[in-house]
């Protein structure tokens, strides 16, 4: 098996199909070679592509931990609304009384500042009475007064 077979060909292009099978070998090598560096590059990015879904999945487990997280503060805050519910109602009802209250004591208040100008103006009278009242008595006085002199 070790003798050349080409030796057998007629050399009427023997060179030619030596050369191209020289070349093809070299074809082959340069793809062979390309396939080894593609097959390094596939392993590369498997390997990152690995790391990759390790690093998924931890986020995986991160979210799934958020998710409890979260929902077991939902089931708190659902449990604390339950319990402030009762509390909230009787605020809510204790405010309409007092904003109730507030209107009773503004109107009132706007009544009484009503019967005070009256009683304002009612001693405006009064003092206006009493002055006459003092004016006449001091004329009185006054003519008595004369009449006492008078009569000495």
């Amino acid at each position: 098996m070790s003798e050349d077979l080409t030796a057998k060909l007629p050399n009427n292009g023997k060179d030619e199909i030596l050369t191209a099978i020289k070349n093809l070998g070299t074809h082959i090598t340069r793809i062979d070679d390309r396939l080894q560096r593609l097959e390094q590059k596939v392993d590369g990015l498997e390997k990152k592509f690995d790391g990759l879904e390790k690093k998924f999945d931890g986020l995986e487990k991160r979210v799934e931990g958020i998710e409890k997280k979260v929902d077991g503060l939902d089931k708190k805050v659902e449990e604390r609304l339950y319990d402030t519910r009762p509390i909230w109602h009787r605020v809510v009802a204790d405010i309409a009384l007092l904003q109730v209250g507030q209107q009773r004591l503004e109107q009132g208040q706007q009544a009484m500042r009503n019967e005070l100008a009256n009683v304002s103006r009612d001693q405006i009278v009064i003092n206006d009475s009493i002055r006459k009242i003092q004016l006449d008595y001091h004329a009185i006085d006054n003519r008595l007064h004369q009449l006492e002199v008078n009569r000495n």
